[in-house]
């Protein structure tokens, strides 16, 4: 059988490109794949920025006194959409996409927040409107796998997500938050699921990887750059000051600590953080580009506090304990689809938390063996729950069959 796979393959975070190779590797294994990213543009042409992009002078000045001006976000924001849509598609890649639908048995739409508007200003669900809208014409099957929506602003942009999903023919969220937006009497073949990241193979066997940490106190924090929520200036300020007072308190308790992200755009925000800790031993940055180099971290890695959600997901992945700083609903989600809820805070509410998150950092130190046996059975879990995607997959083979 022959599949499109659309995902964010040319996102500069590594776990979007993961999801891709994970529903490649993991879900499509009978298919002949072809990768897309949401721009339609192939999986040879994509360029994958490396490098840290500064945001602009203007941007700064734009940010610290103007950001939270409503009218003139909104003004802005909608110009930014406008402009980002009329970049978005180009007319060849348009072609060369249509083509390769007319010779292929099935698109599948992969992973991620794929439908979301943070601002009144915006519709996203136009962008994924285009994928599906192109797939119909040409009459190709969809089944959109394991993929997050919301939140939304508006009716408008949930009414329009809602729409082009119902076009699809199946349809599983990665959590219970995204699948209640499209109710069973709205669409009957859409279903429960979890991140497919989760189902990333660990670089060593269990064993192994729990004696290779044995002697360990390696933390891991992956530090965000706030302002992607739209917070203002000040509330940004009051993010660095809880980071680098988290930092401080670990700092104490003798273990070795290294802050990195598995977004490149973040360690802007990350050397404003390590600026502060550069004259301490026991602290460290290191910039990771690629998963090579995130999964080579992670094997000496005892806990991950994470706040970018993959950076969580690909640790579950490789057995590792982790607490969440919890910035989106998504965060929140994803670990309650692991039962996990007691172990993420909300990132705003750090300071009055800080101890309580001290005490879970020890625990989960002090009973490191333990603890990676049940992130062990964490992902046993959600190996389970994304059966359904492969479920639908056998479905879809037997039709073709037919």
């Amino acid at each position: 059988m022959k599949a499109l796979l659309v995902s964010f393959i040319d996102s500069s975070n590594i776990g979007d490109r993961l999801i891709a190779e994970t529903l490649d590797k993991q879900l499509l294994t009978d298919c002949e794949t072809k990768k897309y990213s949401y721009k339609l543009i192939e999986e040879s042409q994509v360029v994958i920025k490396q490098a840290v992009v500064p945001r602009s002078k203007l941007h700064e000045i734009y940010y610290k006194y103007f950001r939270s001006i409503p009218f003139l976000s909104n003004v802005v924001t909608k110009g930014k959409w406008l402009r980002g849509r009329h970049r978005m598609y180009d007319s060849k890649d348009i072609a060369n996409f249509e083509q390769a639908l007319t010779q292929a048995d099935l698109l599948v739409i992969g992973g991620g927040n794929a439908i979301f508007d943070l601002s009144s200003a915006t519709l996203s669900a136009q962008r994924f409107d285009q994928v599906v809208s192109l797939a119909k014409k040409h009459q190709v099957p969809i089944f959109v796998s394991s993929i997050g929506i919301g939140p939304f602003c508006t009716n408008k942009q949930e009414a329009a997500a809602v729409e082009t999903l119902k076009k699809c023919e199946y349809v599983t969220f990665r959590d219970q938050r995204s699948l209640n937006y499209l109710p069973e009497d709205q669409h009957s073949t859409a279903y429960g699921s979890v991140d497919p990241v989760f189902l990333l193979p660990a670089t060593l066997p269990f064993e192994q990887l729990k004696a290779k940490k044995r002697l360990n106190q390696r933390i891991g924090i992956c530090v965000i750059d706030y302002r992607i929520t739209g917070c203002s200036h000040k509330e940004y300020l009051s993010y660095l000051t809880k980071m680098k007072q988290l930092i401080q308190r670990l700092a104490q308790m003798n273990s070795e600590i290294i802050l990195f992200s598995s977004e490149i755009q973040d360690y802007e925000t990350l050397e404003a953080i390590y600026a502060s800790f550069e004259n301490y031993s026991q602290v460290t940055s290191v910039l990771i580009k690629d998963k090579e180099a995130l999964l080579k971290l992670y094997e000496e890695l005892n806990l991950v506090i994470g706040t970018r959600m993959h950076s969580m997901i690909v640790a579950v992945s490789q057995y590792i304990p982790i607490i969440g700083l919890s910035w989106q609903q998504k965060v929140k989600e994803m670990f309650r689809n692991l039962n996990l809820e007691d172990d993420v805070l909300p990132i705003e509410e750090l300071a009055p938390n800080l101890d309580l998150l001290i005490e879970k950092v020890q625990t989960k130190l002090t009973n490191n063996p333990q603890e990676l046996v049940k992130m062990k059975e964490c992902k046993e879990d959600m190996q389970e729950k994304f059966a359904i995607n492969h479920q639908i997959m056998h479905t879809l083979e037997q039709r073709f069959q037919e």
